[in-house]
């Protein structure tokens, strides 16, 4: 049954998205993206969903899409979780307001990209541009074996990597690249130098959603790294009260973003500054990243690759283009029914301890 909540594409996940929200009477809203239609020639947007008391003291908040092909596994989740009568009784209940932000990089979700129009990270774009932007110390020397002239990369840049590996650590490769860069624009994990249209757009949910609420957690959704199917929860907050209480909801497989088991690297830049700055006056803000594990990590970032390198290489073989888009599309959206029911499973054992989390 979990499939009807799956959708072929971001026009169909929209659509299915907003005609949920509508049936349940939620407050809807839409921030087109002003870069111009998606592949179908459909228009781009943020879309909200609000449920519950406009003074309602707790939120809970789901985000989907912020790295664009990830989005059809967040979107699924959204609209599971307006589809179950339980859940959204106990929300109701103990006062709990819902905001589900669907979509918060469209561009990326229509066209298959990971990031957004501008080449993007958005989970690298939530820095303070009036200070220096991250260093990012190894990046220049990775870049041209990352992004080669031909693909399939040959065997004497996969040498290159290892030789690269070997000279300066497994750590140091992984932090060169995910860690985020600010100074090759069409690079992999780009953060850009300058506040994108989604962060702005964010930004103003989290105010006009948030600002005001006793207690805020959000969810964002993710999918790419770790065993397949597994939901790592990610706490991507600083040691202190809010980790305790995140441990508290979440339970003792919280992986911090700033422990040797997370199978990320601690990133500047991240979502979470948007609610930290932004809804500075609540009390308990707690933000976590589900994390939906897809290929093993070295096709994860082979498939991050082929796409940075198919942008850049327009005139690449139609049918190389096919099958590498194909990959791409598979790591981050697995299309198969094991795979999705597990997605919908552990989020909605999720949901519900965070709805027990906020209710207090």
């Amino acid at each position: 049954m979990f499939e009807k909540f799956f959708s072929a594409s971001y026009a169909e996940a929209r659509q299915s998205f907003l005609a949920a929200a509508h049936t349940r009477g939620y407050t809807v809203r839409s921030e087109v993206n002003p870069v111009g239609p998606g592949v179908d020639g459909e228009a781009l947007a943020i879309d909200t969903a609000y449920a519950g008391p406009d003074d309602a003291r707790a939120l809970l908040m789901l985000s989907s899409g912020t790295h664009g092909a990830e989005g059809y596994c967040g979107s699924g989740c959204q609209i599971a979780l307006m589809h179950d009568e339980p859940l959204l009784h106990k929300a109701a209940a103990a006062g709990i307001g819902i905001l589900l932000v669907h979509a918060l990089n469209p561009y990326g979700f229509s066209y298959g990209h990971r990031t957004n129009e501008d080449n993007i990270d958005l989970n690298r774009n939530f820095c303070d541009y009036t200070k220096p932007l991250p260093v990012n110390a190894h990046y220049a020397d990775l870049h041209p074996l990352l992004l080669p002239e031909a693909w399939p990369p040959g065997p004497d840049n996969e040498a290159a990597i290892q030789d690269f590996i070997r000279t300066r650590g497994e750590r140091a490769y992984g932090e060169a690249v995910m860690k985020g860069q600010h100074t090759h624009a069409d690079g992999l994990f780009y953060g850009g130098v300058a506040p994108s249209w989604s962060n702005l757009v964010l930004r103003r949910i989290c105010r006009e959603y948030g600002s005001g609420r006793e207690r805020v957690a959000w969810i964002d959704y993710h999918t790419g790294l770790g065993p397949y199917g597994h939901a790592e929860k990610i706490f991507v907050q600083p040691p202190g009260a809010d980790y305790e209480r995140a441990l508290q909801w979440w339970g003792r497989d919280l992986v911090p973003i700033f422990g040797a088991e997370s199978s990320t690297v601690d990133i500047a830049g991240t979502l979470v500054q948007a609610m930290l700055e932004e809804c500075g006056d609540v009390p308990q803000r707690t933000f976590l990243a589900l994390e939906y594990g897809t290929r093993p990590l070295p096709e994860v970032f082979m498939a991050l690759r082929s796409d940075r390198w198919l942008e850049s290489h327009p005139q690449a073989d139609p049918e190389l283009r096919r099958q590498l888009k194909a990959v791409h599309r598979d790591t981050f959206y697995p299309n198969h029914d094991d795979w999705r029911g597990a997605v919908i499973g552990q989020s909605r054992a999720t949901l519900l301890q965070t709805l027990n989390g906020l209710a207090g």
